[in-house]
């Protein structure tokens, strides 16, 4: 009885120690505590997928710092999607951004739990933490080519931590579609401005951006929010996977008014029933962002138009569209 006693705890012991991934800093961060005490969370965290998707259980984040919308969100994501971290160590620089810090570029490989995902195997994980260091955002990362031909746009301090936060809603949207997180998707499609920190969206009631261009206004005021979520939420309901790609993704700052920025992107999802019936939608998503308070960035406009291959770029809508 003892030598299997013995042996279930060798084994218990040899699956923890094959399974533990180690994350550490390059640099970016220099507070040497601060620095320890998220190393050995991101590691913790990175261990805990890694043990999960090798046993096919349910992530226990238990032990992990965590906010609670993070580990609600990755939980989510979990169910739809299993992955494994591709390395077992793993060093990054640490970024900062307008409310926090990110580190990016960790690989990870998709585990699908049916046939009937049709994504990319082999993606990289994005983890965001506050200032105090808890983890409050874990996501899959946009393609890191066009992260970095937007972020050189960047000239000052300010202006490249306000893009980076930008581009950390941008993945979080994403991510949204993969977590098929119904309810955060019809916040950020709502009439009302939205405060955004960390992960949290927060409704401050409508807006009071005008669009000055009547032919454009026409335009914008067509597209129906309601029948995009119902119908959204019948593929949720339906489908394991939706497969989601943003491309032509632009970050355009206002001319005149500083902190101010318009982010534009093509966004096309499709998704396959088990039967073999597909699902797709292809349209153009615009964000209006406002920096004015930088501890609390505000979207002031959201737009969704459907794809057509008559639009121009005359007919999108860019920052200078807006009155104050």
């Amino acid at each position: 009885m003892k030598r299997i006693f013995y042996t279930f705890v060798l084994l218990t012991f040899a699956i923890g120690i094959n399974g533990q991934v180690k994350f550490a800093f390059s640099g970016g961060i220099d507070n040497a505590s601060k620095k320890s005490s998220v190393e050995r969370n991101i590691s913790k965290l990175l261990t805990e997928i890694n043990n999960a998707q090798r046993a096919n259980r349910t992530l226990i984040l238990t032990g992990i710092n965590m906010t609670q919308t993070a580990k609600d969100g990755l939980k989510s994501l979990w169910n739809n999607l299993h992955f494994k971290c591709e390395w077992k160590s793993n060093v990054q620089n640490c970024l900062r951004d307008v409310t926090g810090y990110e580190v990016r570029g960790i690989p990870v490989q998709v585990i699908p739990l049916d046939d009937t995902y049709k994504g990319t195997l082999h993606k990289e994980l994005t983890i965001s933490f506050s200032r105090s260091g808890v983890i409050n955002g874990v996501r899959m990362s946009l393609d890191n080519h066009a992260y970095q031909d937007l972020m050189r746009g960047g000239t000052t301090v300010s202006d490249i931590s306000q893009r980076r936060e930008i581009l950390k809603f941008v993945e979080d949207f994403r991510s949204y579609y993969d977590e098929k997180n119904l309810n955060a998707i019809e916040n950020i499609f709502s009439e009302n401005a939205l405060i955004i920190t960390g992960r949290v969206v927060q409704s401050i009631g409508n807006s009071h951006m005008e669009i000055n261009d009547p032919r454009k206004k026409v335009i914008y005021t067509k597209q129906n929010k309601v029948q995009y979520i119902s119908n959204l939420g019948k593929v949720f309901k339906n489908n394991r996977y939706i497969n989601v790609n943003f491309s032509d993704i632009q970050l355009m700052r206002h001319p005149a008014k500083e902190n101010f920025y318009g982010v534009r992107l093509r966004q096309k999802w499709n998704s396959q029933k088990y039967n073999g019936e597909l699902y797709n939608d292809d349209g153009y998503l615009f964000l209006f962002w406002d920096f004015t308070d930088p501890e609390k960035p505000k979207i002031h406009v959201r737009s969704w138009t459907q794809y057509n291959p008559t639009l121009t770029e005359d007919d999108m809508l860019s920052p200078i569209d807006f009155e104050f």
